[in-house]
């Protein structure tokens, strides 16, 4: 299902992105690292297409939200996770209508990585590429 889905990794925290694109490797994905929305903005207009973007909420100058809402002007299919250590009911409330369609929640495992990317990618796999 995930074999060869290119996935947006977007947070501010190196040490977070490279476990996050190691994790997604691990399962037969192209994690395409990027160090803040600007950053993630650019690679989705520029650069590649995508199948899913996970990414941070809390970030510098733009966070998650912010992005998720550009992300969905440009892209309104386009899959997006948040990966939160916020608390779940912060977060889960303020999901509907954000523009973010499902969160995880610092720590996570694989597991529950592979569980997210189940429920947000199409049995089809490459919906989202164009």
């Amino acid at each position: 299902m995930y074999s060869t889905a290119n996935i947006l990794v977007v947070d501010d925290d190196k040490s977070i992105r490279d476990i996050v694109c190691l994790m997604l490797s691990t399962m037969g994905c192209v994690a395409i690292p990027a160090q803040d929305a600007t950053e993630a903005l650019d690679r989705m207009k520029n650069i590649y297409s995508f199948n899913l973007v996970l990414t941070d909420i809390n970030m510098p100058q733009m966070d998650g939200w912010e992005l998720a809402f550009h992300i969905k002007e440009l892209y309104p299919d386009m899959p997006i996770l948040a990966l939160t250590g916020e608390a779940p009911e912060t977060i889960l409330p303020k999901l509907s209508g954000s523009g973010i369609d499902d969160a995880l929640f610092k720590p996570f495992n694989l597991a529950y990585l592979r569980d997210a990317m189940s429920r947000l990618l199409q049995p089809e796999g490459m919906k989202y590429a164009s």
